[in-house]
Protein backbone atom coordinates (compact mmCIF):
# COMPACT_ATOMS: atom_id res chain seq x y z
CA UNK A 1 0.00 0.00 0.00
CA UNK A 2 1.29 3.44 -0.86
CA UNK A 3 0.45 7.11 -0.63
CA UNK A 4 -1.08 6.78 -4.10
CA UNK A 5 -3.48 4.20 -2.68
CA UNK A 6 -4.58 6.65 0.03
CA UNK A 7 -5.24 9.30 -2.64
CA UNK A 8 -7.17 6.80 -4.80
CA UNK A 9 -9.27 5.71 -1.83
CA UNK A 10 -10.01 9.35 -0.96
CA UNK A 11 -11.09 9.98 -4.57
CA UNK A 12 -13.38 6.94 -4.55
CA UNK A 13 -15.02 7.88 -1.25
CA UNK A 14 -15.32 11.49 -2.43
CA UNK A 15 -17.97 13.43 -0.54
CA UNK A 16 -19.70 10.40 1.01
CA UNK A 17 -19.81 11.73 4.57
CA UNK A 18 -20.84 8.35 5.99
CA UNK A 19 -17.51 6.83 4.90
CA UNK A 20 -15.05 9.75 4.86
CA UNK A 21 -13.58 8.46 8.14
CA UNK A 22 -12.36 5.40 6.19
CA UNK A 23 -9.61 7.47 4.59
CA UNK A 24 -8.13 8.56 7.93
CA UNK A 25 -8.43 5.07 9.41
CA UNK A 26 -6.88 3.43 6.35
CA UNK A 27 -4.02 5.92 6.41
CA UNK A 28 -3.45 5.03 10.09
CA UNK A 29 -3.43 1.31 9.22
CA UNK A 30 -0.90 2.06 6.47
CA UNK A 31 1.35 3.91 8.94
CA UNK A 32 1.17 1.02 11.41
CA UNK A 33 1.90 -1.52 8.68
CA UNK A 34 4.89 0.54 7.59
CA UNK A 35 6.24 0.48 11.17
CA UNK A 36 5.72 -3.24 11.80
CA UNK A 37 7.74 -5.70 9.74
CA UNK A 38 5.22 -8.52 10.06
CA UNK A 39 2.25 -6.46 8.90
CA UNK A 40 1.13 -6.39 5.29
CA UNK A 41 -1.65 -4.31 3.77
CA UNK A 42 -3.03 -4.86 0.26
CA UNK A 43 -5.49 -2.71 -1.69
CA UNK A 44 -7.80 -3.93 -4.45
CA UNK A 45 -9.81 -1.70 -6.76
CA UNK A 46 -12.99 -2.20 -8.75
CA UNK A 47 -13.80 -0.26 -11.90
CA UNK A 48 -17.22 0.44 -13.36
CA UNK A 49 -18.17 -0.11 -17.02
CA UNK A 50 -16.64 3.24 -17.94
CA UNK A 51 -13.29 2.17 -16.45
CA UNK A 52 -13.46 4.50 -13.45
CA UNK A 53 -12.36 3.18 -10.05
CA UNK A 54 -15.50 3.15 -7.92
CA UNK A 55 -14.68 0.66 -5.18
CA UNK A 56 -11.84 -0.62 -3.04
CA UNK A 57 -11.05 -3.32 -0.52
CA UNK A 58 -8.22 -3.23 2.01
CA UNK A 59 -6.90 -6.53 3.31
CA UNK A 60 -4.24 -6.86 5.96
CA UNK A 61 -2.20 -9.39 7.83
CA UNK A 62 -0.73 -8.83 11.25
CA UNK A 63 0.07 -11.92 13.28
CA UNK A 64 0.21 -9.78 16.44
CA UNK A 65 -3.21 -8.22 15.78
CA UNK A 66 -4.81 -11.61 15.12
CA UNK A 67 -3.45 -12.96 18.43
CA UNK A 68 -4.95 -9.97 20.24
CA UNK A 69 -8.28 -10.48 18.46
CA UNK A 70 -8.40 -14.16 19.39
CA UNK A 71 -7.55 -13.51 23.04
CA UNK A 72 -9.93 -10.56 23.38
CA UNK A 73 -12.84 -12.29 21.67
CA UNK A 74 -12.45 -15.31 23.95
CA UNK A 75 -12.22 -13.14 27.07
CA UNK A 76 -15.30 -11.14 26.07
CA UNK A 77 -17.28 -14.26 25.22
CA UNK A 78 -17.58 -13.49 21.52
CA UNK A 79 -16.28 -16.94 20.66
CA UNK A 80 -15.97 -20.25 22.46
CA UNK A 81 -12.87 -20.67 24.66
CA UNK A 82 -11.71 -23.46 22.32
CA UNK A 83 -11.87 -21.21 19.24
CA UNK A 84 -8.66 -20.94 17.23
CA UNK A 85 -8.22 -18.51 14.39
CA UNK A 86 -6.94 -20.17 11.24
CA UNK A 87 -3.32 -19.38 10.48
CA UNK A 88 -2.20 -17.83 8.32
CA UNK A 89 -5.16 -15.49 7.92
CA UNK A 90 -6.03 -12.07 6.57
CA UNK A 91 -8.36 -9.40 7.86
CA UNK A 92 -10.81 -7.75 5.49
CA UNK A 93 -10.29 -4.30 6.95
CA UNK A 94 -12.38 -2.13 4.66
CA UNK A 95 -14.55 -2.57 1.61
CA UNK A 96 -16.45 0.18 -0.14
CA UNK A 97 -18.31 0.73 -3.41
CA UNK A 98 -19.67 4.16 -4.30
CA UNK A 99 -23.36 4.43 -3.51
CA UNK A 100 -24.43 5.08 -7.11
CA UNK A 101 -22.50 1.99 -8.27
CA UNK A 102 -24.06 -0.48 -5.82
CA UNK A 103 -26.43 -3.28 -6.86
CA UNK A 104 -24.49 -3.75 -10.13
CA UNK A 105 -22.35 -6.72 -9.10
CA UNK A 106 -19.23 -4.61 -8.56
CA UNK A 107 -19.03 -5.40 -4.84
CA UNK A 108 -19.23 -9.11 -5.64
CA UNK A 109 -16.41 -8.78 -8.17
CA UNK A 110 -14.34 -6.80 -5.70
CA UNK A 111 -14.87 -9.38 -2.97
CA UNK A 112 -13.96 -12.06 -5.53
CA UNK A 113 -10.60 -10.33 -6.07
CA UNK A 114 -9.93 -10.52 -2.34
CA UNK A 115 -10.82 -14.23 -2.16
CA UNK A 116 -8.77 -15.08 -5.27
CA UNK A 117 -5.74 -13.22 -3.91
CA UNK A 118 -6.10 -14.89 -0.53
CA UNK A 119 -6.27 -18.35 -2.08
CA UNK A 120 -3.25 -17.56 -4.24
CA UNK A 121 -1.31 -16.62 -1.12
CA UNK A 122 -2.31 -19.95 0.48
CA UNK A 123 -4.12 -18.16 3.29
CA UNK A 124 -6.59 -20.33 5.21
CA UNK A 125 -9.17 -17.75 6.31
CA UNK A 126 -10.35 -14.17 6.11
CA UNK A 127 -11.78 -12.47 9.19
CA UNK A 128 -13.75 -9.25 9.43
CA UNK A 129 -15.50 -7.22 12.05
CA UNK A 130 -18.58 -5.49 10.70
CA UNK A 131 -19.85 -2.52 12.62
CA UNK A 132 -22.40 -0.71 10.52
CA UNK A 133 -25.45 1.42 11.20
CA UNK A 134 -27.26 -0.39 8.39
CA UNK A 135 -27.45 -4.15 7.95
CA UNK A 136 -26.53 -3.97 4.23
CA UNK A 137 -22.86 -4.83 4.75
CA UNK A 138 -23.65 -7.78 7.00
CA UNK A 139 -26.26 -9.05 4.53
CA UNK A 140 -23.76 -8.70 1.67
CA UNK A 141 -21.13 -10.69 3.56
CA UNK A 142 -23.66 -13.38 4.46
CA UNK A 143 -24.43 -13.74 0.74
CA UNK A 144 -20.69 -14.18 0.18
CA UNK A 145 -20.60 -17.15 2.53
CA UNK A 146 -19.44 -15.50 5.75
CA UNK A 147 -19.72 -17.62 8.83
CA UNK A 148 -20.95 -15.42 11.64
CA UNK A 149 -18.82 -16.22 14.67
CA UNK A 150 -20.55 -13.61 16.82
CA UNK A 151 -23.58 -11.49 16.05
CA UNK A 152 -23.99 -8.46 18.30
CA UNK A 153 -26.59 -6.79 16.10
CA UNK A 154 -29.44 -4.85 17.58
CA UNK A 155 -31.09 -1.44 17.69
CA UNK A 156 -30.76 -1.00 13.93
CA UNK A 157 -27.04 -1.78 13.92
CA UNK A 158 -25.34 -4.76 12.35
CA UNK A 159 -22.25 -5.71 14.37
CA UNK A 160 -20.63 -9.08 13.86
CA UNK A 161 -17.34 -10.98 13.78
CA UNK A 162 -17.12 -12.96 10.52
CA UNK A 163 -15.00 -15.72 9.03
CA UNK A 164 -14.54 -17.11 5.53
CA UNK A 165 -12.51 -20.30 5.16
CA UNK A 166 -10.79 -20.16 1.79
Amino acid sequence: MSGDDIRNIADIVGTDSAYRHFVKRINKEFEIADEERNTHVYVFYQKNKAGKEVGFAVVGHSAAKMKVWEKTFKEEGWVDKKFKMATPCYELMYMYVRLEERQKGLGSRLFGQVVDFTRGEKIKAIYAYVGEKLPLALNFYREKGARILTNLSGDGAANAFLEWRV
